[in-house]
C-alpha cells in the first residue's frame, strides 16, 4: 500500500513540472503533491476504505488534469484531494 503512495505521489510531481506558467508555482505544486503524500500515508494507516476512495478518484482524474496543462486546476485538485484525507 505504501509503495502505491509512494508511485503515485513520483507520477503526481514528475507529471506537473512543466507547468511554470501558471499563477501555481510549480514550488507550490510539489509543496502540495507532499502535503497530499503525507496525508495519504495517514490516511492509508488508520482508514483503508477512506484512502482506496480517494485514491480511485485520483486515478480518474489526474491523467486528464496532467493532460489540460492546467496549473492552477492541478493545485486545486491536491488541495481537494488532501482535504478529503483529512
Amino acid at each position: 500500500m505504501i509503495r502505491k503512495i509512494l508511485t503515485f505521489a513520483v507520477v503526481m510531481v514528475l507529471g506537473t513540472v512543466s507547468y511554470a506558467d501558471a499563477a501555481c508555482t510549480p514550488e507550490e505544486m510539489q509543496a502540495k503533491a507532499q502535503a497530499f503524500q503525507q496525508a495519504a500515508m495517514a490516511t492509508a494507516q488508520k482508514d483503508a476504505k477512506k484512502y482506496q476512495d480517494v485514491m480511485a478518484t485520483m486515478q480518474q482524474e489526474l491523467a486528464e488534469l496532467q493532460k489540460a496543462n492546467n496549473m492552477d486546476a492541478m493545485c486545486k485538485f491536491y488541495d481537494d484531494l488532501t482535504a478529503k484525507l483529512q
